[in-house]
């Protein structure tokens, strides 16, 4: 792994406007391309949100699994467990909403950031980091059979059964394009068992500070529940992993296929706007619209957000985008 990331590294190019490709870290098999910017509402007045009061652990070390080269920046961990530093933020349609400044580790604002809910394909980011706890071999094929169909029947996917893939392209199909049978190949290529793999979902996000529960790994099933502050995490440790942030940070991701390469965009509107160091979207008809994300803007502040339960696709990236506009505006 660590050899790909060398060579992701040196042949990065940056080809230009939105339409164009837009190269990031990928192996031999893989691309980025940007995604088109999206509209911009307006913003509309801040409204009272709620406190929490679980102070951060000093006693809390990352887990032995997670690489050196990320450690530093999953030191902010903790301090997501703190209170609110603003009782007024944005006013957001979404349920529950929660917007970090990971440079000097406080939760700027949030609203019901505690609150249980389905968080839909945001799971995806719980099973890539409990996948990465195995330390697998992503340069491994695994072939599509019938144990990585998804649990709902018709759930999306570009994976033909039959066909070999590497650990990468299913990676950056569940990260970038969330790709469900994608996220099914993570639990495969871990080499544990379907119900271990759940399990480890549970133990790697405790070992995280996250609270969250899981029934699957693609987030289909209603019964994986995580709140915002959980979901949090999740993506802010997705993007301190040297591997993980490589997919969740692409806009494009290219599977090989026997009817040729295949790209799939993300479907992150957000992507062009700032610069994304991880990001996940998320849709069931329980848990609606969700969006999770890590950002450095223009200023060179890193932030990160999460909206649970838009009532629509762009209410989520108008809630992400106008908690990271009242971030900035601080």
């Amino acid at each position: 792994m660590k050899t790909y990331a060398t060579f992701a590294a040196s042949t990065a190019q940056v080809i230009g406007a939105a339409s164009i490709l837009h190269a990031l870290f990928m192996p031999p098999s893989t691309s980025a391309m940007v995604a088109p910017p999206p509209a911009v509402p307006e913003a509309s007045e801040p409204v009272p949100t709620e406190h929490v009061d679980s102070p951060s652990d000093p006693a809390w070390t990352p887990p032995v699994w997670f690489p050196e080269a990320g450690r530093a920046d999953l030191w902010v961990l903790p301090e997501l467990d703190a209170s609110p530093m603003h009782a007024r933020g944005p006013r957001v349609r979404s349920r529950a909403a929660i917007v970090a400044d990971l440079d000097t580790g406080e939760v700027l604002w949030a609203q019901r950031p505690d609150e249980p809910l389905p968080v839909a394909s945001l799971t995806k980011t719980a099973s890539a980091l409990a996948l990465a706890s195995t330390e697998p071999d992503l340069d491994r094929e695994l072939c599509v059979t019938e144990d990585l169909w998804p649990s709902m029947s018709g759930a999306r996917s570009r994976f033909v059964t039959g066909a070999c893939h590497t650990g990468w392209e299913y990676l950056g199909a569940a990260l970038v394009a969330s790709d469900n049978r994608g996220a099914m190949g993570l639990a495969a290529l871990s080499g544990l068992e379907y119900g271990e793999f759940v399990e480890r979902m549970e133990t790697t996000g405790a070992e995280l500070g996250m609270n969250a529960r899981w029934s699957d790994p693609s987030g289909l099933e209603d019964e994986n529940l995580a709140s915002a502050r959980d979901m949090l995490k999740a993506i802010v440790a997705v993007s301190a992993h040297p591997d993980l942030a490589l997919a969740a940070s692409a806009g494009s991701w290219k599977i090989d296929r026997d009817d040729g390469r295949r790209w799939l965009g993300t479907t992150n509107r957000l992507f062009d706007r700032w610069d994304t160091l991880a990001a996940k979207t998320g849709y069931t008809s329980t848990a609606r619209y969700c969006f999770s994300q890590v950002v450095q803007t223009r200023t060179g502040r890193r932030l990160a957000t999460v909206v649970l339960g838009a009532p629509s696709a762009g209410a989520r990236f108008t809630d992400s985008r106008k908690l990271v506009e009242w971030a900035e505006s601080l």
